[in-house]
């Protein structure tokens, strides 16, 4: 009976032992709460302020807190643990407001320090480099800052800007309204494009592959075409210098016929005057070069009813008698087959080339 009474006595104490506890751990977890509020309530309040109007620093003190804030963020950035934003200096103005002075407001430096404390090493650096950076900015501005004389500059420079030189005022011309408008247009479509290729990913690599393919396609036949304008001066100048040869060859040809016609060696001159029209023909491209043909398929080869056919076909019925059939040749004949000659070479060139080809090819 007594270690029942006992045993009871010793849950009561542990429950209200248990009791307490929970209390004692609700009202530490209720103050740390409270803290934190009061802290970030704080930490606003400090981040909204704005600086007393009544609170006036010099220009050295200010130098001096950029001074001291250079080296806060230096030990910062090289110890997590000197991130103390309570240590930042606190906001003022420089100077009087009303007559070149300024306000100083540190809250993105306490920002800064309190990212930079929880942050990992290398964000700690890049954070507390991009403050540094700023500080040096103040710094050096502070150095050529003259809150004093800063009223007298503002004179000096509106006295300048009331010069004749800058009362210069006119509306834009047409031509630059329409540049603006163009060079607006403009950055709107690169910033479409911009925001278009944020959402297709897959945008900007196809349009290098159509600009360099497009490029390589034109380089491609550009080269093609200079090419083929190349072999066709090539072939133009060779076709130039064949036909000046055989020009040359059908006059020798002429001569020759000459010749034999002053030796009265009329067999020979008719020979000599029928291959000097052959020649002069292929040196108009009346056909393409074939020793093999026959005279009669030579006269098949131009245009039907034409002057060289005539021409030709008058020089060739006399050659085939005079040469092939051994008949007799006398001045009377030669006259004829240079009759013949010269109306052949006093023809239209122009229409002998495409019958003449058409007919090689039928």
């Amino acid at each position: 009976m007594a270690e029942s009474k006992m045993g009871l006595r010793m849950g009561q104490r542990m429950m209200a032992v248990a009791r307490c506890r929970s209390a004692a751990r609700n009202v530490a977890l209720l103050v740390l709460l409270m803290g934190a509020l009061g802290a970030g309530a704080a930490h606003a309040a400090d981040a909204n302020t704005k600086p007393d109007d009544s609170a006036q620093a010099s220009m050295q003190t200010f130098r001096s807190d950029v001074t001291r804030m250079q080296g806060l963020v230096a030990a910062c950035s090289a110890n997590a643990a000197a991130c103390d934003a309570a240590k930042v200096a606190g906001d003022e103005h420089v100077g009087d407001v009303a007559h070149g002075g300024f306000a100083v407001h540190w809250a993105w430096l306490r920002r800064a320090l309190d990212v930079a404390k929880s942050a990992k090493d290398k964000d700690r650096d890049e954070v507390m480099r991009d403050s540094a950076s700023r500080l040096q900015e103040m710094a050096q501005e502070s150095e050529d800052a003259a809150p004093e004389s800063d009223s007298h500059a503002r004179a000096a420079a509106d006295a300048v800007l009331r010069r004749p030189e800058f009362q210069y005022n006119s509306e834009p011309t047409w031509w630059e309204r329409q540049k603006a408008k163009w060079l607006g247009w403009l950055m709107r479509f690169f910033d479409g494009l911009s925001e278009l290729g944020s959402h297709s990913p897959f945008l900007a690599p196809l349009m290098e592959w159509l600009l360099f393919g497009g490029t390589a396609v034109g380089l491609l036949v550009f080269l093609i075409r200079v090419a083929a304008r190349q072999r066709r001066r090539v072939a133009l100048s060779a076709g130039a210098v064949q036909a000046v040869a055989w020009e040359r060859e059908a006059t020798d040809w002429a001569q020759m016929a000459a010749r034999h016609a002053e030796a009265e060696e009329w067999r020979e001159a008719v020979h000599c005057l029928y291959w000097s029209a052959i020649v002069l023909l292929e040196s108009r491209r009346a056909w393409r070069h074939n020793p093999s043909r026959t005279p009669r398929e030579y006269v098949r080869l131009l245009k039907p009813g034409s002057t060289q056919q005539q021409g030709l076909r008058g020089l060739t019925q006399i050659f085939e008698r005079v040469w092939y059939g051994f008949g007799d040749a006398d001045r009377a004949k030669y006259e004829r087959a240079r009759e013949s000659y010269e109306r052949l070479a006093a023809g239209d060139a122009t229409t002998a080339p495409a019958s003449g080809l058409s007919a090689e090819a039928a």
